[in-house]
């Protein structure tokens, strides 16, 4: 199992900043990988609320919702994918600071294909990944500043 952290401060208030989290489609608009974002749970707020994500240049996505706390947590299971993973989850904490919110990210995942998936995770799937958060967090802090 694999673990990141990742952290950005963002120059907007933790009520904006959680509103844009909390609303799941919002994602396409800060991630730059996601082409496309739809509920598809009836449930749209909180614990259960899953969405599909459909990647560019391909690839997609179903993510459910797994912890809820307003304004400091939000937590995250992938519960079907195009890409060879056993598991991914990750919990985004939001934490005001100096006028503005401290975004922070503790994801795990888990490639399939033991061994080799290990060897694939420390040759190349880890730092690619690491650039992917890195570009998801400026997209978002961008979004959350800017409103584009």
């Amino acid at each position: 199992m694999t673990k990141l952290h990742n952290e950005i401060k963002i120059n907007a208030p933790v009520e904006k900043v959680w509103k844009i989290l909390a609303d799941l489609e919002q994602v396409q608009y800060y991630n730059p990988l996601v082409a496309h974002t739809k509920y598809v749970s009836e449930n749209r707020l909180g614990i259960g609320a899953t969405r599909h994500c459909d990647f560019k240049p391909k690839g997609f996505s179903k993510e459910r919702v797994t912890e809820f706390k307003p304004q400091e947590v939000i937590g995250f299971e992938i519960i079907e994918s195009s890409f060879p993973m056993v598991f991914t989850r990750w919990r985004t904490m939001l934490k005001p600071v100096d006028g503005g919110t401290l975004v922070s990210q503790d994801m795990e995942y888990q490639l399939k294909f033991g061994l080799l998936g290990s060897l694939m995770d420390v040759l190349i799937i880890r730092q690619k990944y690491g650039k992917i958060l890195d570009d998801i967090f400026r997209g978002l802090k961008r979004y959350s500043e800017t409103g584009k």
